[in-house]
Protein backbone atom coordinates (compact mmCIF):
# COMPACT_ATOMS: atom_id res chain seq x y z
CA UNK A 1 0.00 0.00 0.00
CA UNK A 2 0.99 3.59 -0.77
CA UNK A 3 1.28 6.54 1.34
CA UNK A 4 -0.85 9.31 -0.07
CA UNK A 5 1.40 12.52 1.47
CA UNK A 6 2.83 14.72 -0.85
CA UNK A 7 4.64 13.54 -4.03
CA UNK A 8 6.52 16.67 -5.03
CA UNK A 9 9.53 16.10 -6.35
CA UNK A 10 12.56 17.43 -4.21
CA UNK A 11 14.22 19.82 -6.87
CA UNK A 12 16.41 23.12 -6.81
CA UNK A 13 13.65 24.61 -7.74
CA UNK A 14 11.56 24.22 -4.88
CA UNK A 15 14.45 26.14 -3.15
CA UNK A 16 13.77 28.93 -5.84
CA UNK A 17 10.64 28.96 -5.52
CA UNK A 18 10.84 29.07 -1.60
CA UNK A 19 13.37 31.86 -1.29
CA UNK A 20 10.99 34.24 -3.87
CA UNK A 21 8.03 33.83 -2.21
CA UNK A 22 9.81 34.00 1.85
CA UNK A 23 13.12 36.37 1.78
CA UNK A 24 12.83 38.28 -1.13
CA UNK A 25 13.81 41.34 0.78
CA UNK A 26 17.28 39.31 2.23
CA UNK A 27 20.35 40.97 0.69
CA UNK A 28 23.32 39.19 -1.67
CA UNK A 29 26.11 41.16 -1.86
CA UNK A 30 28.69 40.68 -4.04
CA UNK A 31 32.63 42.47 -3.86
CA UNK A 32 33.73 43.67 -7.17
CA UNK A 33 36.57 46.02 -8.63
CA UNK A 34 34.15 49.17 -8.61
CA UNK A 35 33.06 47.70 -4.85
CA UNK A 36 30.11 46.06 -3.37
CA UNK A 37 27.14 45.25 -5.63
CA UNK A 38 23.96 45.17 -3.50
CA UNK A 39 20.92 42.85 -4.67
CA UNK A 40 18.19 41.25 -2.94
CA UNK A 41 16.64 37.66 -3.35
CA UNK A 42 13.92 38.93 -5.79
CA UNK A 43 16.35 40.74 -7.85
CA UNK A 44 18.35 37.26 -8.01
CA UNK A 45 15.10 35.77 -9.23
CA UNK A 46 14.14 38.25 -11.93
CA UNK A 47 17.93 37.62 -13.13
CA UNK A 48 17.43 33.96 -12.93
CA UNK A 49 14.49 33.86 -14.91
CA UNK A 50 15.80 36.12 -17.31
CA UNK A 51 18.76 33.66 -17.86
CA UNK A 52 16.14 30.76 -18.54
CA UNK A 53 14.93 32.94 -21.34
CA UNK A 54 18.48 33.61 -22.62
CA UNK A 55 18.90 29.93 -22.68
CA UNK A 56 15.77 29.27 -24.13
CA UNK A 57 16.99 31.86 -27.00
CA UNK A 58 19.87 29.93 -27.52
CA UNK A 59 18.39 26.84 -28.65
CA UNK A 60 20.12 24.16 -26.42
CA UNK A 61 19.62 20.98 -26.06
CA UNK A 62 17.02 19.45 -23.60
CA UNK A 63 19.70 18.10 -21.57
CA UNK A 64 22.68 20.41 -22.43
CA UNK A 65 25.91 21.01 -20.65
CA UNK A 66 26.24 24.65 -19.43
CA UNK A 67 29.45 25.81 -18.20
CA UNK A 68 30.19 28.36 -15.61
CA UNK A 69 33.79 29.90 -15.55
CA UNK A 70 33.38 32.40 -12.81
CA UNK A 71 34.35 33.79 -9.45
CA UNK A 72 31.65 33.52 -6.23
CA UNK A 73 29.08 36.07 -7.47
CA UNK A 74 25.29 37.02 -7.43
CA UNK A 75 25.44 36.44 -11.28
CA UNK A 76 27.17 33.20 -10.89
CA UNK A 77 24.31 32.27 -8.08
CA UNK A 78 21.90 32.99 -10.56
CA UNK A 79 23.35 30.59 -12.50
CA UNK A 80 22.64 27.65 -9.90
CA UNK A 81 19.06 28.48 -10.47
CA UNK A 82 18.33 29.13 -13.86
CA UNK A 83 20.50 26.06 -15.39
CA UNK A 84 19.06 23.46 -13.56
CA UNK A 85 15.91 24.61 -12.96
CA UNK A 86 15.45 24.51 -16.63
CA UNK A 87 16.31 21.11 -17.33
CA UNK A 88 20.20 21.77 -18.33
CA UNK A 89 22.76 20.82 -16.46
CA UNK A 90 25.73 23.47 -14.60
CA UNK A 91 28.61 22.82 -15.47
CA UNK A 92 31.19 24.62 -12.61
CA UNK A 93 34.31 24.56 -14.48
CA UNK A 94 37.55 24.89 -12.17
CA UNK A 95 39.04 27.86 -12.82
CA UNK A 96 42.41 26.78 -10.68
CA UNK A 97 42.68 23.63 -13.34
CA UNK A 98 45.46 23.33 -15.65
CA UNK A 99 44.82 24.74 -19.25
CA UNK A 100 45.02 20.98 -20.15
CA UNK A 101 42.78 19.52 -17.37
CA UNK A 102 40.17 23.02 -18.18
CA UNK A 103 39.99 21.83 -21.88
CA UNK A 104 39.68 18.03 -21.53
CA UNK A 105 36.49 18.47 -18.81
CA UNK A 106 35.20 21.10 -20.96
CA UNK A 107 35.23 18.85 -24.09
CA UNK A 108 34.76 15.37 -21.77
CA UNK A 109 31.51 17.50 -20.26
CA UNK A 110 30.61 18.52 -24.57
CA UNK A 111 29.30 22.47 -22.89
CA UNK A 112 27.12 23.82 -24.91
CA UNK A 113 27.49 27.38 -23.60
CA UNK A 114 29.82 28.67 -20.91
CA UNK A 115 29.17 31.62 -18.70
CA UNK A 116 32.44 33.04 -17.83
CA UNK A 117 33.24 36.33 -16.15
CA UNK A 118 35.35 39.28 -18.03
CA UNK A 119 38.33 39.36 -15.28
CA UNK A 120 38.66 35.38 -16.83
CA UNK A 121 38.26 36.01 -20.29
CA UNK A 122 41.87 36.38 -21.11
CA UNK A 123 42.39 32.76 -19.36
CA UNK A 124 39.59 31.06 -21.06
CA UNK A 125 40.07 33.34 -24.36
CA UNK A 126 43.74 31.30 -25.16
CA UNK A 127 41.31 27.57 -25.18
CA UNK A 128 38.45 28.51 -26.96
CA UNK A 129 39.53 27.13 -29.94
CA UNK A 130 40.09 23.79 -28.72
CA UNK A 131 36.31 23.78 -27.38
CA UNK A 132 34.77 22.44 -30.08
CA UNK A 133 31.31 21.67 -28.41
CA UNK A 134 31.04 25.28 -27.06
CA UNK A 135 28.62 27.31 -29.27
CA UNK A 136 28.13 30.24 -27.14
CA UNK A 137 30.01 32.57 -24.99
CA UNK A 138 28.55 34.79 -22.46
CA UNK A 139 30.65 37.09 -20.70
CA UNK A 140 29.80 38.53 -17.77
CA UNK A 141 31.23 41.85 -16.87
CA UNK A 142 32.97 41.97 -13.03
CA UNK A 143 34.61 45.50 -13.59
CA UNK A 144 37.73 44.27 -15.28
CA UNK A 145 39.11 46.10 -18.34
CA UNK A 146 40.47 42.45 -19.88
CA UNK A 147 40.49 42.63 -23.92
CA UNK A 148 37.58 40.41 -25.23
CA UNK A 149 39.38 37.76 -27.97
CA UNK A 150 37.64 38.24 -31.66
CA UNK A 151 35.20 34.82 -31.56
CA UNK A 152 31.67 34.96 -33.24
CA UNK A 153 30.67 32.80 -30.19
CA UNK A 154 31.05 35.27 -27.31
CA UNK A 155 28.49 37.79 -26.72
CA UNK A 156 27.87 40.24 -23.70
CA UNK A 157 26.01 39.30 -20.97
CA UNK A 158 23.57 42.06 -20.94
CA UNK A 159 23.06 42.33 -24.51
CA UNK A 160 21.71 38.43 -24.06
CA UNK A 161 20.25 38.27 -20.50
CA UNK A 162 19.45 41.80 -20.33
CA UNK A 163 17.23 41.75 -23.84
CA UNK A 164 15.72 38.29 -22.73
CA UNK A 165 11.93 37.89 -21.32
CA UNK A 166 11.40 36.62 -18.35
CA UNK A 167 10.81 32.96 -18.26
CA UNK A 168 9.09 31.20 -15.02
CA UNK A 169 10.50 27.89 -14.69
CA UNK A 170 7.95 27.20 -11.68
CA UNK A 171 8.84 23.27 -12.47
CA UNK A 172 9.69 22.31 -15.37
CA UNK A 173 11.48 19.45 -14.16
CA UNK A 174 9.35 16.57 -12.74
CA UNK A 175 11.78 14.10 -11.96
CA UNK A 176 14.38 14.82 -9.23
CA UNK A 177 16.84 11.92 -9.63
CA UNK A 178 17.58 13.80 -13.05
CA UNK A 179 21.05 15.26 -13.39
CA UNK A 180 21.31 19.25 -11.98
CA UNK A 181 24.98 19.98 -11.81
CA UNK A 182 28.00 18.23 -12.88
CA UNK A 183 31.72 18.81 -10.78
CA UNK A 184 35.01 17.30 -11.83
CA UNK A 185 37.75 16.67 -9.67
CA UNK A 186 41.70 15.48 -9.89
CA UNK A 187 41.68 13.80 -6.20
CA UNK A 188 41.86 10.39 -8.52
CA UNK A 189 44.72 8.95 -10.96
CA UNK A 190 44.92 10.24 -14.68
CA UNK A 191 42.05 12.71 -16.22
CA UNK A 192 39.48 14.80 -14.12
CA UNK A 193 36.46 12.83 -13.47
CA UNK A 194 32.55 14.14 -13.91
CA UNK A 195 30.43 13.48 -10.52
CA UNK A 196 26.79 14.56 -11.13
CA UNK A 197 24.73 15.77 -8.89
CA UNK A 198 20.58 15.25 -8.77
CA UNK A 199 18.19 17.50 -8.32
CA UNK A 200 17.12 15.29 -5.19
CA UNK A 201 20.87 15.36 -3.89
CA UNK A 202 21.15 18.89 -3.90
CA UNK A 203 17.15 19.76 -2.13
CA UNK A 204 18.83 16.85 0.43
CA UNK A 205 22.26 18.31 0.91
CA UNK A 206 21.04 21.92 1.25
CA UNK A 207 18.35 21.20 3.88
CA UNK A 208 20.57 19.03 5.81
CA UNK A 209 22.72 22.11 6.19
CA UNK A 210 19.80 23.62 7.91
CA UNK A 211 19.60 21.03 11.03
CA UNK A 212 21.42 22.34 14.57
CA UNK A 213 23.87 19.18 13.69
CA UNK A 214 25.66 20.41 10.74
CA UNK A 215 25.95 23.97 9.75
CA UNK A 216 22.86 25.54 11.52
CA UNK A 217 22.24 28.26 9.07
CA UNK A 218 19.46 30.45 9.83
CA UNK A 219 18.01 33.78 8.31
CA UNK A 220 19.71 35.91 11.09
CA UNK A 221 23.07 34.86 9.10
CA UNK A 222 25.09 36.00 6.51
CA UNK A 223 26.93 33.61 4.80
CA UNK A 224 29.98 34.01 3.23
CA UNK A 225 30.81 31.12 1.07
CA UNK A 226 35.23 31.33 0.44
CA UNK A 227 35.16 27.64 -1.19
CA UNK A 228 35.03 28.35 -4.59
CA UNK A 229 31.41 28.14 -6.50
CA UNK A 230 33.28 25.68 -8.89
CA UNK A 231 34.35 23.55 -6.06
CA UNK A 232 31.95 20.82 -4.71
CA UNK A 233 28.83 23.75 -5.37
CA UNK A 234 30.99 25.75 -2.61
CA UNK A 235 29.30 22.60 -0.35
CA UNK A 236 26.10 23.75 -1.54
CA UNK A 237 25.74 27.01 0.80
CA UNK A 238 24.41 28.53 -1.88
CA UNK A 239 21.46 26.68 -1.66
CA UNK A 240 21.68 26.29 2.10
CA UNK A 241 21.85 29.98 2.44
CA UNK A 242 18.73 30.34 0.26
CA UNK A 243 17.14 27.53 1.92
CA UNK A 244 17.38 29.07 5.70
CA UNK A 245 16.36 32.95 4.32
CA UNK A 246 20.06 33.87 4.86
CA UNK A 247 21.24 36.93 4.05
CA UNK A 248 24.40 35.91 1.41
CA UNK A 249 28.07 37.43 0.85
CA UNK A 250 29.67 36.95 -2.38
CA UNK A 251 33.75 37.66 -2.54
CA UNK A 252 34.19 37.84 -5.92
CA UNK A 253 38.20 37.73 -6.72
CA UNK A 254 39.88 38.77 -4.34
CA UNK A 255 40.22 36.06 -1.51
CA UNK A 256 43.46 37.57 0.07
CA UNK A 257 43.35 37.74 3.84
CA UNK A 258 43.08 41.07 4.41
CA UNK A 259 40.65 41.49 1.97
CA UNK A 260 38.38 38.96 3.36
CA UNK A 261 38.42 40.27 6.93
CA UNK A 262 37.48 43.75 5.39
CA UNK A 263 34.58 41.90 3.81
CA UNK A 264 33.77 40.09 7.08
CA UNK A 265 33.79 43.52 9.35
CA UNK A 266 31.80 45.79 7.16
CA UNK A 267 29.17 43.40 5.76
CA UNK A 268 28.65 42.02 9.57
CA UNK A 269 29.28 38.04 7.98
CA UNK A 270 28.06 35.60 10.60
CA UNK A 271 29.00 32.09 9.03
CA UNK A 272 31.84 32.22 6.79
CA UNK A 273 33.22 28.49 4.67
CA UNK A 274 36.40 27.76 3.32
CA UNK A 275 39.52 25.66 3.27
CA UNK A 276 42.18 25.44 6.59
CA UNK A 277 44.89 27.66 4.31
CA UNK A 278 42.02 30.45 4.17
CA UNK A 279 42.00 30.92 7.88
CA UNK A 280 45.47 30.05 8.62
CA UNK A 281 46.54 33.23 6.37
CA UNK A 282 44.13 35.25 7.77
CA UNK A 283 46.35 34.31 11.28
CA UNK A 284 48.70 37.03 11.47
CA UNK A 285 46.41 39.90 10.39
CA UNK A 286 43.68 38.88 13.36
CA UNK A 287 46.73 38.82 15.86
CA UNK A 288 47.13 42.84 15.02
CA UNK A 289 43.57 43.01 15.42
Amino acid sequence: MQGLMQTTPLTTNMIFRRAGTYWGTRRIGTRTALGIERMTVAEIATEARRVAGALESLGLAADARVGSFAWNTARHLALYFAVPGTGHILHTVNIRYYPEQIVYSVNHAEDEALFVDRSLVPLLGRMLPRLPTVRHVIVMDDGAKADIPDDARIVDYEELVGKSAEVDFVDPVTDEDRAAALCYTTGTSGSPKGVLYSHRSIWLHANAGLSAFTSRITDADNVLPVVPMFHAMAWGLPYTAMSAGASITMPGPDLSPAGLLDLIASERVTYAAGVPTIWMGMLPSTRRL
